[in-house]
């Protein structure tokens, strides 16, 4: 009965889904992105940009042969040029790798934080008493970050010398 049920929901595909994506600067300059706007600090609510308000839509295939007669291309749907819409690619190219490099640093920052606190609660220079508790939940994190941090710090490099390349 289970069985037949299910194969029951299977032709059913779902709909399309929202993925409604934000974007807002804390009082630090740090870029957020968040898809949910209760994740937004209420102080930064209305300064929150909606960058996408529905999923993708399926994009029809770009014309690969040239106009006929020779013809200057015609203007896009948006109303620029080819060239205008290659700078404005490149433009919104340019801010996401900014973008990705921010945020990477955060995330290395933010590792980097969390490992000097256990360092400094486990050395005797620090903790001479030795009174201070790592936590089994800090244990772990630490150990993760500290095998996690190489990898962030190249992506980091690769991320920025393709933006210094766009530059």
């Amino acid at each position: 009965m289970a069985g037949a049920f299910a194969c029951l929901l299977l032709p059913i595909s779902p709909g399309p889904s929202r993925a409604d994506i934000y974007q807002w600067k804390d009082s630090q300059g740090t870029l957020n992105f968040t898809d949910d706007i209760s994740n937004i600090p209420p102080a930064y609510r209305k300064k929150a940009t909606q960058l996408i308000r529905e999923a993708p839509s399926v994009i029809s295939p770009l014309q690969t042969s040239p106009p006929p007669g020779g013809q200057s291309p015609a203007p896009s749907r948006s109303g620029l040029s080819k060239e205008e819409e290659t700078v404005q690619d490149a433009a919104r190219e340019k801010e996401e790798l900014a973008s990705q490099v921010e945020q990477q640093r955060a995330k290395i920052a933010a590792k980097e934080k969390l490992i000097r606190e256990v360092d400094d609660k486990r050395s005797l220079a620090m903790n001479p008493l030795r009174n201070r508790v790592v936590e089994q939940a800090d244990q772990d994190l630490y150990k993760k970050y500290k095998a996690e941090l190489p990898d962030d710090k190249e992506r980091l490099k690769n991320l920025e010398s393709r933006l210094e390349s766009i530059k």
